[in-house]
């Protein structure tokens, strides 16, 4: 005799509803943060991956990317709302990690943020990038160290995009990760 199928969570009832498959993950955050409530966030997405992976490696990675994006939301935002939009597909026996942030920026800081973001998606080598990072913001007396999204590609494993529209920027960290053995499935009843 075949025992029934265990009834359906919320999640997964959502994630079918969503179209997401059952090895789909998806959360989505929409908050005004602060430096205090990112740090919340980071413990959070930290416990998050370590529980998927199962690798220290892996999650301090995507936690210190996650981060990193985050914090550039609080500080640049001009209405203080940022959305933040973690996924996961499986691929074989990987995860297809995608981090997205998005928020709303005056036009100095967009012209900021573009020359910025060009130059690290468009780094051939990103370590040596961030080492140019890290020397120029030995001189920077603005604040800002400008070195989040350098370390997100030299440090993360982690390609990254962004789309400008408006007053609207869309940043987009994105990389695959081997699942290890025995680590938390996302398809398991």
């Amino acid at each position: 005799m075949l025992a029934a199928a265990p009834p359906l969570g919320n999640i997964e009832r959502h994630m079918r509803a969503s179209g997401l498959a059952s090895e789909d993950a998806l959360f989505e955050l929409r908050f005004q943060p602060s430096v205090a409530l990112v740090s919340t966030v980071r413990r959070f997405v930290t416990d998050f991956y370590r529980e998927l992976f199962l690798d220290a490696d892996v999650s301090h990675k995507l936690a210190m990317a996650t981060h990193e994006m985050l914090e550039n939301t609080v500080h640049y935002s001009i209405d203080r709302r940022s959305e933040l939009v973690i996924s996961l597909h499986r691929v074989g026996t990987q995860y297809v990690v995608t981090i997205r942030t998005k928020n709303r920026a005056s036009d100095e800081r967009l012209r900021k943020v573009r020359t910025a973001l060009e130059e690290v998606v468009q780094a051939q080598d990103p370590a040596a990038l961030y080492n140019e990072l890290v020397r120029r913001a030995a001189k920077r007396r603005d604040g800002g160290s400008g070195l989040g999204l350098g370390r997100i590609r030299a440090e993360a494993d982690l390609e990254l995009s962004y789309t400008i529209e408006g007053d609207t920027v869309v940043v987009t960290a994105e990389g695959r990760f081997q699942q290890r053995p025995g680590a938390l499935s996302m398809d398991a009843p």
